[in-house]
């Protein structure tokens, strides 16, 4: 995955930094919750960070959290994991640029 430029409101640069590093947490807690077979926990995070993204103007992660509550409640590991995955790989290449 190439580099994704994202474009915040300035105002919000006191606030990203946490939100990021929980998204991280919840990437890594969707796996926990796949290797269990935890549906439900896993629909509730993919509501979360359904929610959350557009908040902070990262539609990618709001689309992420939207596919794993899906997966889930289609009971689809495979999928809850790959989303899990593209979550990470969003995180990971990530730039912010404030406005």
């Amino acid at each position: 995955m190439s580099r994704v430029v994202v474009h915040i409101d300035r105002d919000l640069s006191d606030l990203v930094p946490g939100f990021l590093a929980r998204k991280r947490e919840d990437a890594a807690a969707i796996i926990r919750a796949a290797e269990i077979s935890d549906y439900g926990a896993l629909a509730s995070i993919g509501h979360k960070i359904k929610g959350e993204g557009g908040s902070y103007g990262l539609d990618a992660v709001s689309e992420i959290g939207a596919a794993v509550e899906q997966a889930a409640k289609a009971c689809d590991l495979a999928a809850v994991r790959q989303c899990a995955q593209q979550l990470a790989e969003f995180l990971d290449n990530l730039e912010i640029v404030y406005d």
